[in-house]
C-alpha cells in the first residue's frame, strides 16, 4: 500500500484514505522514510489509529458497541482493524452494551416505548434493553408523566395527549393521569 505524507501528521494511502496519525505510529513504522506499505503493516496502522481513536470518542462520552462501529468505520474504511479494536474495547471493559442501556434508561426522560426504540436504534440487543428496562418501575414512568404532564401547561388535552404519546408514554397511563387530574380538580 502506496503512501504519501500530505502534512507534519496526514498520510494519504493510494486507495484514498486519508488519515492523521499519532507520532507514535509514526516513529514505530518509520512512516517519514518510507513511500510503501505492506497490507498487514497497513491494517496494524489503521487498528493501532482506530483504537487511539476510539479512546478519544469514549472519552467524551459513552458510545455502544454499534455507534462506536460505524464511527470508526467512517474513517478507517476496514472492517478488519475496526472490529479488532471493538473487541479490544470489550475486553478491556470500556464497551458494554448492557451498562450504556442501564445508564441511558436512568438518565433519559421520556416513556417506556420511546427509550425501548431509543435503544434499538443504537444498537443495543433485545435481551439488554428488558434487563435494563426492568429497573425503570411503572411508578417512576408514572412520575415522569405527571411531570411531562404539568409542563406542558394549559394546552388542550388532546394536544398534551398527543404530544405525551410521541414521547413514548402509554395511551393507557396518560389516561390515568387525565382522571386524575380531572378528579383534582372536582
Amino acid at each position: 500500500m502506496r503512501l504519501k505524507r500530505v502534512l507534519k501528521n496526514k498520510y494519504l494511502f493510494e486507495n484514498g484514505l486519508n488519515i492523521g496519525l499519532s507520532n507514535e505510529i509514526i516513529n514505530e513504522y518509520d512512516l517519514k522514510r518510507r513511500e510503501e506499505l505492506s497490507q498487514d503493516e497497513y491494517l496494524k496502522v489503521l487498528e493501532l489509529a482506530a483504537l487511539s481513536t476510539s479512546y478519544f470518542y469514549l472519552a467524551k462520552r459513552d458510545y455502544t458497541k454499534k455507534e462506536i462501529y460505524t464511527k470508526l468505520l467512517q474513517k478507517y474504511w476496514e472492517k478488519i482493524p475496526v472490529q479488532k479494536v471493538i473487541l479490544i474495547l470489550e475486553v478491556k471493559g470500556y464497551l458494554n452494551d448492557l451498562e450504556f442501556a442501564k445508564n441511558y434508561v436512568k438518565n433519559k426522560k421520556g416513556g417506556r416505548k420511546k427509550i425501548e426504540y431509543d435503544l434499538k436504534v443504537k444498537g443495543v440487543s433485545s435481551a439488554d434493553i428488558e434487563e435494563a428496562l426492568g429497573s425503570y418501575e411503572s411508578e417512576d414512568e408514572l412520575l415522569e408523566l405527571k411531570k411531562a404532564w404539568e409542563k406542558l401547561g394549559s394546552r388542550d388535552d388532546q394536544k398534551k395527549i398527543a404530544s405525551l404519546m410521541r414521547k413514548g408514554f402509554s395511551y393507557s397511563d396518560i389516561k390515568k393521569i387525565l382522571a386524575e387530574k380531572q378528579e383534582e380538580e372536582c
